[in-house]
């Protein structure tokens, strides 16, 4: 499957919206199936990013699936990088422009460089 960075942030933002932290198999997100909203909770996991409790396979150690709680204090700090819509499409009109595909590191990077010149040009 390929990753969707657009799943990814509706994600955070799902997850961070949460009153209570009681497990969820599956968060409903408009527009996108189940197995591939599973998988990037899976990433999200992976990444450090999101609280799961891990369901491993029987025969070996994999990770199936993970049944979501909560943003970890990493899943905060990334969101909040990329809360606003402005800066979001920022970090996706510069990726695109310069060829460069989006991972965590990159997005993170060049939302960290925006808020820095933001940060040092308004003062």
């Amino acid at each position: 499957m390929k990753r969707d960075f657009e799943l990814i942030r509706k994600l955070l933002f799902f997850f961070e919206a949460r009153e209570k932290s009681e497990y969820i198999e599956s968060p409903d997100i408009n527009g996108y199936e189940s197995a591939f909203i599973r998988y990037h909770c899976r990433l999200l996991y992976d990444a450090g990013f999101l609280r799961c409790e891990p369901i491993t396979s029987s025969t070996s150690d994999r990770v199936i699936r993970v049944l979501g709680f909560e943003l970890t204090w990493d899943g905060h700090e990334f969101l909040e990088k990329i809360r606003t819509d402005t800066m979001w499409k920022k970090i996706n009109d510069y990726a695109f422009d310069k060829g460069i595909p989006l991972s965590f590191s990159v997005v993170s990077g060049v939302a960290q460089h925006w808020i820095k010149t933001e940060l040092f040009t308004n003062t």
